[in-house]
């Protein structure tokens, strides 16, 4: 990923905390049990273990895409680990990017950012399974929605995590045929900003009518999530796509004056936003114990 071009999901990266109180990089330190079998990568949602051997270590999250309740014991994001290596380094142990699945190593920790109040930057991806790699757009009408966590797995050549935040509970992509609407209900992650510097324009002629935008040719540039611009469009509306199906873009409102003749409108998609924990979801800040 060559940025500023948000091609794939990176997992969460922390930015700063909330209020814009500056993220010193402080992290805690937390066991991960000899041999664990599943890899932990760099941005990955991280909790303790409740039974067997992982009792008090580290695991990866069962937060499952979609889910409106809390998971206890989850404690932050993973952002690296560290262990010493068959036959040991000459001095102190090896650090790395992401923890390798049933590694042998019986003194491995790993690195969370575990502050309740800390905000990551992170995609926005398509939704339906959290499998999802595709990354589309958010708008400032999404600032202040909620977002699922979505993503299993990472790179090995990176060590990063894939994971990234879910706008909606179904498929959320071009050909989309349902409104998409800011999520209001229960959901572990809030958008408090949307990431300018990655920010997509896609400019189509089209003529409009009341809630419908008639493109003059489909275009695959063009998503439900998207801030719209042009003719009869108040500006600072936050008028956004909420559907697609070919040549027809559904709006959230009218437009004040209908354009019978084709002319510019502009579509704008945020790839990337900064989010932080909902109250409640983050296990210091839930009474739930593991």
């Amino acid at each position: 990923m060559a940025y500023p071009t948000v091609s794939a999901p990176y997992g969460l990266k922390p930015v700063n905390l909330i209020g814009g109180r500056v993220y010193s990089g402080s992290t805690r330190m937390v066991p991960i049990v000899n041999g664990y079998g599943t890899s932990l990568y760099n941005g990955d949602v991280v909790q303790l273990g409740a039974s067997g051997a992982n009792i008090g270590n580290l695991i990866t999250s069962t937060l499952a895409y979609n889910t409106t309740s809390a998971v206890a014991g989850t404690i932050g994001v993973f952002v690296g680990c560290e262990y010493s290596t068959t036959g040991g380094p000459i001095y102190g142990k090896n650090r790395y990017q992401y923890w390798n699945a049933s590694t042998s190593a019986p003194d491995a920790i790993g690195y969370v950012v575990d502050d309740p109040q800390a905000l990551f930057r992170t995609a926005v991806v398509q939704g339906g399974s959290a499998q999802s790699q595709t990354v589309i757009y958010a708008s400032p009408a999404f600032v202040g929605a909620n977002v699922f966590y979505s993503g299993v797995g990472g790179s090995t050549t990176t060590g990063d995590s894939t994971a990234g935040v879910a706008l909606a509970t179904t498929a959320y992509s071009q050909s989309s045929s349902s409104a998409v609407a800011p999520i209001t209900s229960g959901a572990p992650f809030r958008i408090v900003q949307l990431v300018p510097d990655t920010a997509v324009t896609v400019a189509q002629n089209a003529t409009s009518s009341s809630t419908t935008i008639t493109l003059s040719a489909t275009n695959s540039g063009i998503y439900p999530g998207m801030l719209v611009s042009g003719p009869g469009i108040n500006s600072g509306s936050n008028t956004w796509v909420t559907a697609v199906n070919g040549t027809a873009v559904t709006i959230n409102q009218a437009v004040t004056t209908a354009q019978s003749t084709a002319t510019q409108f502009s579509f704008t998609g945020y790839p990337e936003v900064i989010v932080g924990w909902n109250f409640g979801f983050h296990s210091y800040f839930n009474a739930t114990g593991v």
